[in-house]
C-alpha cells in the first residue's frame, strides 16, 4: 500500500464547499498524498483562495507532500479540468474528488486497502449518503459532528464488506495509475459532467479490470452543487450526456 496518492480536485465556484472539503483532507489523511487543485473559471474568491495556498498560507494537521494549482480563465467542463489535474499527478494512485464532499476518519487508508488488495482491482470508491450504485439510502446526517460520529463507526476496515460493481460514481473514486494508463483518461465529450464516470466503468471493465466498492469506508456527498450553485440544467446536461454514451456503445 506504499506509495503516493495524487487527490484531484476542480472547482468552478462553490467556495465555501471546497473549503469544507479541504479542511476534512487536511485533518483526516494520513498516507502521503499530492494535492491538486484545479479552479476551473471560478468568480467567487476560489481564485484567491487557491494563491493563499500556493504561497504556503497553510494550517494542517496532515500536510500535503506537495500542491499543484491550475488556473483556467474559463469553465472547460468537469472531464477537461479533471484530465488537466491527472496529468500533473505524481503518485501511483489517482483520487478524483468532488469539492462538495467531506472525508472521514480511514477514507484513504481502507481505499488503498481495498484498491492493492488485487492486481485486477483497477478502481475503488466509498459509500456515501448521497450518489448511485453505492449510497446508502435514508442516511440523513446533519454535521459535521454526526458526519465524524458515524464514519468513526462505519469506517471500520473490513474486506467482507467490499463487493464489485459495474462502475463508480465519480464523486469519490481512486483509480490506479497503472490501470489509468490503460483505460485513458476521461472523455471529454460529456462536458459539464455526468455519464462521464459510467463511461470510465466501462472502459475499466473492457480492459479487464474490476471495479469496486470499498463497503468499509463512508463519505459525505453534499451533491451537485456545482450544478445548483451556478444554475446550469440538470435534467438537460443528463440527457445529453446519455445520449453521447449510448452513442458510443
Amino acid at each position: 500500500m506504499s506509495g503516493l496518492t495524487s487527490i484531484i480536485i476542480l472547482a468552478w465556484n462553490q467556495l465555501e464547499y471546497t473549503k469544507l472539503c479541504l479542511d476534512s483532507i487536511f485533518h483526516y489523511t494520513r498516507p502521503s498524498y499530492q494535492l491538486i487543485l484545479v479552479d476551473n473559471g471560478s468568480t467567487d474568491g476560489t481564485t484567491q483562495f487557491f494563491h493563499s495556498l500556493e504561497n504556503n498560507n497553510l494550517t494542517a494537521t496532515h500536510r500535503p507532500e506537495n500542491i499543484a494549482i491550475i488556473y483556467n480563465q474559463k469553465n472547460l467542463g468537469f472531464p477537461a479540468g479533471v484530465n488537466q489535474g491527472i496529468k500533473k499527478a505524481q503518485g501511483d494512485y489517482l483520487l478524483l474528488l468532488n469539492n462538495d464532499t467531506i472525508v472521514t476518519p480511514n477514507w484513504l487508508e481502507n481505499l488503498l486497502k481495498c484498491l492493492t488488495s488485487c492486481p485486477f482491482i483497477g478502481l475503488v470508491g466509498p459509500r456515501s449518503n448521497f450518489a448511485a450504485v453505492t449510497g446508502l439510502d435514508g442516511l440523513v446526517l446533519n454535521n459535521p459532528e454526526e458526519i465524524e460520529v458515524f464514519a468513526r463507526q462505519f469506517n471500520q476496515p473490513d474486506p467482507n464488506k467490499w463487493f464489485p460493481v459495474e462502475w463508480l460514481p465519480g464523486f469519490c473514486l481512486l483509480i490506479k495509475k497503472q490501470a489509468l494508463d490503460t483505460i485513458g483518461l476521461l472523455d471529454e465529450k460529456f462536458q459539464y459532467g455526468f455519464m462521464e464516470d459510467v463511461d470510465l466503468g466501462r472502459r475499466a471493465n473492457q480492459s479487464g479490470f474490476v471495479n469496486m466498492c470499498t463497503g468499509d469506508t463512508f463519505v459525505y456527498h453534499f451533491g451537485s452543487r456545482t450544478f445548483t450553485g451556478n444554475g446550469l440544467d440538470i435534467g438537460r446536461i443528463w440527457k445529453e450526456n446519455e445520449a453521447r454514451f449510448l452513442e458510443k456503445k
